[in-house]
């Protein structure tokens, strides 16, 4: 293999190459990569490179060649080809000639099986499998791979066996068609391997082979877990902590996958990964993971580690315990309360981790299964002598709260008791601990906390808010204060904004810049939760405030600078246009002076800057369209940002993981970086746009056009950030309003934007891979057909919206039906989290989309639905309830908006309604009620013999003795007005019709459901106007549950003042004692009941 396969001239030019591109020299490497980018792009001159490359790789002159030479192939390999046509996840090794990759794929395994250093073989080892991803399907094929790859793994040479593991958790589908009884010998070898790092890659690769692997043949492996297990203390015992800490990281991707199968020996996990996390001699990384890895089971499979006794207990001594573990050498806490809060918890990753661990497992698990062992602890450690473990205890409580609320919402006097006096500790550290749990609670306990306890929390933190304070105190009580201002009332807070405000001016005379920075903010919250009440402080504060801003402080205060920006528009808003006026032009002018010298597109104040001026236009309303040129092309600039994606290099993926302002994620075997940052940013500047429209309304007309076409509408093809798609949808309809109030519903400019929307948001929403985003969608539509009015969705939306709806619903059902399956041997059947938005959410949502483009076409829209008859049969027949729901309410859309037309398909939904009718869920009968009351009150004579059906299956649910009870009413009630609605519309046809008037009278009153109530008391009405004998006979109760219903306010309006019409008359056929009589004795019942009778029958 040691002649080149190339033509000399192009070997010799592509040895120049390599020798620049791996030369010490910048200037030769510099021109060696422009070489590389301009000449050796197209892919017919990428398989030459590629094939020089792998025999470089194989037997170059030296070790440092081959290595350069296997990663660079590598790289050029998964490169995206330059040509048109080819995706970023395109790789250019799938695109080269067959015969070239052949010989590519005989010299990388000649290299391989020759004399190479541990590091060369590896990095062949990669190269193989960049090829082979290639070919694990047929008719493509490397067939002298699969026997390779099992011979090395038997090599007595540990570098061969290794780089066989390598390969194989990197194309894991490669060896996935060998029979499994070959394979499971090499991972039980890997497992018991005499070298470390055989045995690590051994467990990565058992990893990636098992996800590879259909869930049916799971349980073939399940035998090798005892002894891959069994492998993790030799790494302990070898003092191989980053071994064992890589491994214990390859078995949380097993945990994700099946958790279960842990089940047998999930005990003895527990006791190892105990004491490893606990082991203060081993590495973080190795403590951590083992802690990590137990954590990851309560998220994956809760009720195993409920069921299991030791866990909980478990994880909440190692958590807390961890969490003691601050100020290592530095017991007063010096250099902690000399330190920056930038730098909070560096050096402290144990204690951080613990945190956000057991905040987890109380997420996870709930309150019943941690109240008890966490006040097991905590009480007697906030008592303890020594203050690491008082503040353990402190931080211990704030990270379980939000998981407990339910258990320690009703214990908020007792839990004050046992932190406050903390607030007052000898050591700073516990003083601060004491101000994070307190903040954490007014957040997870809000507004209950800030109801019952402002007197208690209040002066707390007021009382350390002074100088007498360490910084790091002062600072973390002035967040809290901004936890607890958030969710308080103006009321709450006034008995102490006097007290308050001053002990915050007082430090911001302190020399801490972050402390005034926390003091800006906590002031400018304050004054949003106090409104108008601080009127009083805002000529002592706007001053302060605009002499920050007109000085120049250095670089080092342009936070500070930022934070005054925030807090001057906060305190604007909380007191008015009136107040705020004789200042408004000074603020304007210096925020325009501040815009033209922002130091570049980091300048911290550039982002407050913008919320700012957006505040100064909600206030000023359209007197801030002068400004408008001045703040709008930056915005409509940042609004434009285009998705910025890169393939990462395998020596860059270190750098851009740790790049806050960028997200890595894998594709195809690639890791792309997404430049997060600047979507943030492009997100950002959109909501600003839409809230400048939102206010400046047609004002803002002129400018619409532009953004919606370059800004919008490209943005919901932002796939790669979530945030981007939501704003753009939620920008639509205020942009539509823009429109239509500088033109018309029906203007071409109305017509033509929304069609652009329309298109869009269409095809967004059936190709949306994020369920919760569809609400949003959702939302958006139906603002913009309400915009529009009648008849805005086309022939050709509607069809394009009904298929969405179609894909959308398909997917739900689908997704509940695999939920309701997912409890399984292997995992437990687990509500996904989609940002606190349910798939009940979701068919909500949809089902309000499906209603307005009813009452926008109504009968219209009848062809389109036709697509959705599967689907919406599917959910009519389903016990699901959500499903069920979704179902019945399209039907009652349906005929509610087209009618008579509605009985055509009248086969997909009669029986499941009728059926329906006498659900054990409240929730289904109340749609189905109310779906029979459409049938009566829109369908017509088609519709009579369905409702008539129905009544005896309603009247049989009315008379249960709980029909009136708080989960039953309000299915009741609509079974009151679905009876009422049918013998209005077919009483000639009912049988027994005084018998039945009779029943439906006795359930009246009708006060919860301000919908059904109108229906039965219009009824009532003509039952007085024909003076029926069911009425006549009963005139005091027929009074009375008119006056009901005007006290609960079920009945308002014109429909209030014809039923009270009809009772009067009623009262006018007796004699005026006995009606006054009647009256008295009603009113009686209350104050409220006798001021509505003065209201009504005075």
């Amino acid at each position: 293999m040691s002649a080149s396969l190339q033509p000399t001239d192009v070997s010799s030019v592509l040895h120049h190459l390599l020798s620049g591109l791996a030369s010490s020299d910048n200037s030769i490497r510099k021109a060696a990569e422009k070489s590389l980018n301009e000449e050796w792009s197209k892919l017919d001159r990428v398989q030459l490179l590629l094939l020089f490359l792998a025999e470089q790789a194989a037997t170059g002159p030296s070790e440092q060649i081959r290595a350069f030479a296997a990663v660079l192939f590598r790289r050029i390999a998964i490169k995206s080809p330059s040509e048109q046509g080819f995706s970023v996840t395109s790789r250019q090794i799938a695109h080269i000639d067959e015969q070239i990759k052949s010989q590519i794929r005989s010299i990388l395994v000649h290299g391989f099986s020759s004399q190479q250093s541990n590091n060369v073989r590896h990095k062949l080892s990669d190269a193989m499998a960049e090829v082979a991803k290639e070919d694990c399907t047929p008719p493509k094929g490397w067939p002298e791979l699969i026997p390779l790859i099992l011979q090395a793994v038997q090599n007595q040479d540990p570098s061969f066996r290794e780089s066989a593991f390598r390969m194989i958790t990197a194309t894991p589908g490669f060896i996935a068609s060998t029979n499994l009884n070959d394979v499971l010998p090499l991972f039980h070898a890997g497992f018991v391997d005499t070298n470390d790092d055989v045995r690590i890659a051994a467990c990565t690769a058992f990893v990636s082979f098992f996800r590879d692997l259909p869930k049916g043949q799971w349980g073939a492996l399940s035998g090798l877990l005892p002894n891959l297990l069994n492998s993790l203390p030799k790494f302990m015992e070898s003092g191989r902590d980053e071994a064992l800490a890589a491994v214990l990281e390859a078995l949380m991707e097993l945990v994700e996958l099946a958790p279960k199968m842990f089940k047998p020996m999930f005990g003895q996990l527990i006791e190892f990964c105990s004491t490893v996390a606990n082991n203060k001699d081993l590495e973080t990384s190795a403590r951590l993971a083992g802690m990590e890895l137990l954590v990851s089971f309560s998220e994956e499979s809760p009720n195993m580690c409920k069921r299991e006794p030791s866990y909980v207990e478990t994880m909440v001594i190692m958590t807390l315990s961890l969490m003691t573990e601050v100020c290592i050498d530095d017991d007063d806490a010096a250099d902690w309360n000399n330190s920056d809060p930038s730098d909070e918890d560096s050096g402290e990753e144990e204690h951080l981790a613990a945190r956000h661990a057991l905040d987890r497992i109380c997420l996870s698990l709930g309150d019943q299964f941690l109240v008890g062992p966490l006040f097991k602890y905590i009480p007697q450690m906030i008592q303890s002598s020594n203050w690491r473990e008082r503040q353990a205890a402190l931080m211990g409580l704030s990270a379980a709260a939000e998981g407990c609320r339910e258990a320690l919402i009703d214990q908020i006097p007792k839990i004050l008791d046992l932190i406050l006096p903390s607030i007052q500790d000898q050591h700073s550290r516990v003083q601060y601990a004491c101000c994070n749990a307190i903040g954490q609670i007014s957040t997870d306990l809000a507004d209950r906390i800030q109801r019952t306890a402002s007197d208690r929390v209040l002066p707390a933190l007021i009382s350390v808010l002074t100088p007498q304070s360490v910084p790091r105190v002062q600072s973390h009580a002035a967040a809290a204060m901004v936890n607890f201002a958030e969710n308080a009332s103006k009321e709450a807070l006034e008995p102490y904004l006097d007290s308050l405000l001053t002990n915050l001016l007082s430090l911001l005379k302190g020399p801490k810049r972050y402390v005034q920075e926390q003091v800006v903010t906590t002031i400018a919250i304050i004054a949003d939760a106090a409104k108008t009440k601080f009127i009083k402080y805002y000529d002592t504060l706007m001053p302060m405030l605009v002499d920050v801003l007109q000085t120049d402080m250095g670089e080092e205060n342009r936070m500070l600078k930022a934070k005054s920006i925030e807090c001057s528009t906060l305190i604007a808003l909380a007191v008015g246009k009136e107040k705020f006026a004789p200042d408004s032009q000074t603020l304007i002018q210096l925020f325009g002076h501040i815009q033209q010298n922002l130091q570049g597109e980091d300048d911290p104040v550039k982002t407050y800057l913008e919320q700012g001026w957006a505040r100064i236009c909600v206030i000023i309303g359209h007197d801030f369209l002068p400004y408008l040129p001045l703040v709008l092309p930056s915005l409509i600039t940042t609004g434009e940002a285009t998705q910025s994606i890169s393939v990462v290099e395998e020596d860059e993926y270190d750098d851009y993981t740790q790049n806050e302002e960028y997200d890595v994620v894998e594709v195809s075997g690639k890791h792309l970086a997404v430049h997060t940052a600047v979507l943030d940013e492009k997100a950002a500047a959109i909501d600003l746009i839409t809230r400048y429209a939102g206010v400046l309304g047609a004002s803002f007309f002129p400018y619409v056009t532009n953004i919606a076409e370059n800004i919008i509408i490209p943005s919901l093809s932002f796939y790669l950030h979530d945030g981007v798609r939501e704003a753009g949808a939620l920008a639509m309809p205020v942009l539509l309003k823009s429109v239509v109030a500088a033109t018309s519903q029906t203007s071409n400019e109305a017509v033509a934007i929304w069609t652009k929307f329309a298109d869009v948001l269409f095809t967004t929403m059936e190709q949306e891979p994020v369920f919760s985003l569809l609400i949003p969608y959702y939302a958006s539509f139906v603002e913009c057909l309400d915009i529009l009015g009648a008849g805005a969705l086309f022939n050709n939306q509607t069809d394009k919206f009904a298929s969405a709806v179609s894909t959308n619903v398909s997917e739900i059902f689908e997704r509940i039906k695999a939920r309701e399956n997912g409890d399984d041997e292997y995992t437990e059947d687990i509500q996904e989290d989609y940002d606190d938005y349910t798939d009940e959410d979701m068919v909500d949502e949809i089902t309000k989309g499906l209603t307005a483009a009813f009452k926008n076409r109504r009968s219209e829209f009848l062809p389109a639905f036709q697509r959705l008859v599967p689907i919406v049969a599917s959910c009519l027949n389903d016990e699901q309830n959500s499903l069920r729901l979704f179902g019945l309410i399209a039907v009652a859309d349906m005929i509610e908006y087209t009618g008579a037309n509605a009985y055509e398909l009248k086969d997909m939904f009669m029986n499941p309604v009728g059926e329906s009718l006498t659900s054990p869920d409240a929730s289904i009968r109340q749609a189905a009620a109310y779906c029979v009351g459409v049938a009566a009150q829109h369908g017509g004579p088609q519709f009579r013999d369905f409702c008539l059906a129905t009544l005896m299956s309603m009247s049989q649910m009315v008379s249960v003795p709980d029909a009136r009870a708080s989960d039953n009413i309000s299915a009741t009630e609509n079974m009151t007005a679905a009876i009422s609605k049918i013998c209005h519309s077919y009483g000639s046809s009912i049988q027994g019709f005084d018998e039945l008037a009779a029943s439906w009278f006795k359930l009246l009153p009708v006060v919860q459901d301000d919908e059904a109530a109108p229906y039965a008391y219009m009824f009532l009405a003509e039952l007085i106007e024909r003076q029926h004998p069911v009425v006549m006979s009963q005139i005091p109760k027929a009074v009375e549950d008119v006056i009901q219903a005007l006290l609960h306010s079920s009945i308002s309006g014109k429909t209030a003042e014809t039923v009270v019409t009809s009772t009067k008359k009623l009262l006018g056929s007796i004699p005026q004692s006995e009606a006054v009589s009647i009256l008295t004795m009603i009113s009686g019942q209350s104050t409220e009941t006798k001021m509505v009778i003065q209201k009504w029958f005075s």
